[in-house]
């Protein structure tokens, strides 16, 4: 078991190290900073960023924009989607709002959530309504995956409801769900910060990529979008963390 996580280990770094030097190479066969930078004026970019002392409070308030849209969808996809996937009559009375929130265009979405709210709250309300058709979704699907015959033999033996709910229903919620969440978490930080490069909040990680693009340095762009990245891989970390209690509990 060591030895296999160890493995997986060497190909991941070795995957980064291929990666890293793929890019040496095109920057080098480009010969244009401005261009395709090269990975070691990346990575001092990263550095200087680090240092600055409005660094951390950027990434913690693009993160904490994130977070509290994610969160608000959740709860909002999980009242509507347990409601819409228990009774039909609600499933096609939601069907409409949930269609044109998923067909609706991001940058019109951007656009319109500049027009309505502060440019602090405009990411967040841009996040949430990107996210919330696919939590909506997922959690409808797993309410109506649940076994119709195991429901029939859990009534039929007067199975008390809160063990129908927790043996039955939520095991089926939660492998939708995290499903769901493992892409909405990625996808709504990015969204997010697209909508603060137009929304420009005072402290974002968004407002610092405007202001790298704007005085071309490309490589000062690369920086913060491989933060954004790492800033993703930990929320696939969490999820993948809270995944493993679930199936454990389960």
């Amino acid at each position: 078991m060591k030895a296999c996580i160890i493995k997986d280990k060497l190909l991941l770094f070795s995957s980064i190290i291929f990666l890293g030097c793929l890019w040496k190479i095109l920057s080098i066969r480009v010969g244009a900073e401005i261009l395709v930078p090269a990975p070691e004026a990346i990575l001092q970019n990263i550095s200087a960023l680090i240092s600055d002392p409005g660094f951390l409070e950027s990434v913690i308030h693009t993160v904490l924009r994130s977070l509290v849209g994610f969160g608000v969808a959740l709860v909002i996809a999980l009242i509507m989607g347990i409601i819409g996937g228990s009774f039909k009559t609600a499933y096609i009375f939601f069907t409409p709002i949930v269609s044109v929130t998923k067909a609706t265009p991001t940058m019109s979405v951007i656009l319109l959530a500049l027009i309505w709210v502060h440019t602090e709250i405009a990411p967040v309300l841009v996040g949430f309504l990107v996210i919330f058709p696919i939590l909506y979704g997922n959690i409808v699907a797993g309410i109506r995956n649940v076994d119709p015959k195991l429901l029939e033999v859990a009534k039929m033996y007067k199975v008390k409801k809160t063990r129908v709910i927790t043996e039955l229903y939520l095991p089926s919620i939660f492998s939708y769900l995290l499903a769901g969440a493992s892409t909405s978490l990625g996808l709504n930080l990015k969204v997010v910060i697209a909508a603060e490069v137009l929304s420009q909040p005072q402290m974002s990680i968004g407002t610092h990529l405007q202001m790298e693009q704007i005085s071309l340095n490309t490589a000062g762009v690369f920086a913060w979008t491989l933060i954004a990245v790492l800033i993703s891989s930990c929320f696939d970390w969490g999820l993948s963390v809270v995944q493993h209690r679930i199936e454990k509990w389960k």
